[in-house]
């Protein structure tokens, strides 16, 4: 006996293809967007998203988005959505303003959450923070520390110098202002006349060593010219009543160019001698030299002109 089979409706076979033709837009639905920090997803009235759905956020009223973040997401075949980060912060903290001779490094802007760094100009030294950060607080959103000081560096005392000064010289010296020396009179100087305030290290130091005054040398003298003594012979005739004697008188004359011989003027006197009478009272002529000249003292003298006939 033949158990006869239900019969399938024609129409079966394709109700079951339209089923399986479903199925996979069913299957890769995303379901409800993932949470966003402080973000909300605009769905616009959708419950359902399919494969290739984009869904985009919006930041809340006191966040606002930060640039070059992504802020939406895309459903993808595998029924998942894509990842995303956060994106929204709180909004920007105060301009942080301006560091007199010093400057303000914004490399993140000024959003929350971003950090911004101080520096001063050459030939100033920082005094407070380095950084500040923008965040929350009670009273709203500000930076975490107050802007630093810039304050200028000195150089110490510029070094003195032992026979000459510091023109113009000051209390203080900054960065690049610089310092000239000048030479007491007779002195000369050895070395930079000048020196300027540099920064090493937020310290002031001098840029180099200061000069040195020294002495002038003395003029060098020729020596005076030693003059050899000149020998000079000086030929004198002495005439006396009974005889003629001539002498020669070697002298030496100072600063003379030459040796020579030069005869002295010679003077020469005859005399007659008479001896006077006894008891006359007039007594002998008597000669004396005296520097190479004749004399003849007065009595003898008178006797002798007297005896001649020359006096009466």
């Amino acid at each position: 006996m033949t158990v006869a089979r239900p019969s399938v409706p024609a129409a079966l076979p394709r109700l079951l293809l339209l089923l399986l033709l479903c199925l996979p837009a069913v299957w890769a639905d995303c379901g409800p967007p993932p949470a966003v920090p402080n973000a909300q997803p605009s769905l616009e009235g959708r419950t359902s998203f399919p494969e290739d759905t984009i869904v985009t956020y919006k930041c809340d009223e006191s966040f606002m988005k930060i640039p070059g973040k992504q802020d939406s997401v895309i459903c993808l075949q595998s029924s998942q959505w894509s990842d995303i980060e956060e994106f929204c912060n709180q909004k920007s903290c105060p301009n942080p303003g301006e560091i007199p001779n010093g400057q303000i490094d914004t490399p993140e802007g000024i959003l929350f959450g971003a950090t911004i760094s101080f520096s001063c100009n050459t030939g100033y030294k920082l005094f407070g923070p380095t950084t500040s950060l923008c965040l929350t607080s009670d009273s709203g959103i500000q930076w975490s520390d107050p802007l630093p000081e810039c304050r200028e560096i000195y150089c110490p005392a510029p070094p003195q110098i032992d026979n000459g000064i510091i023109q113009g010289e000051r209390e203080h010296y900054g960065y690049r202002q610089s310092i000239t020396y000048l030479c007491n009179r007779g002195f000369t100087m050895i070395g930079e006349h000048s020196i300027y305030c540099t920064v090493n290290d937020n310290e002031g130091e001098w840029s180099g060593p200061p000069p040195e005054c020294r002495a002038n040398s003395l003029a060098s003298k020729a020596p005076p010219t030693v003059q050899k003594p000149t020998t000079v012979n000086v030929r004198t005739t002495e005439v006396s009543p009974t005889s003629q004697k001539t002498t020669t008188t070697q002298t030496t004359t100072p600063n003379a160019q030459a040796t020579r011989s030069t005869p002295a003027s010679r003077t020469t006197k005859h005399f007659h001698e008479t001896t006077p009478d006894k008891g006359s009272g007039t007594s002998s002529g008597t000669t004396h030299l005296l520097s190479g000249y004749t004399c003849f003292t007065l009595t003898g003298l008178l006797g002798t002109l007297v005896t001649m006939g020359w006096l009466t």
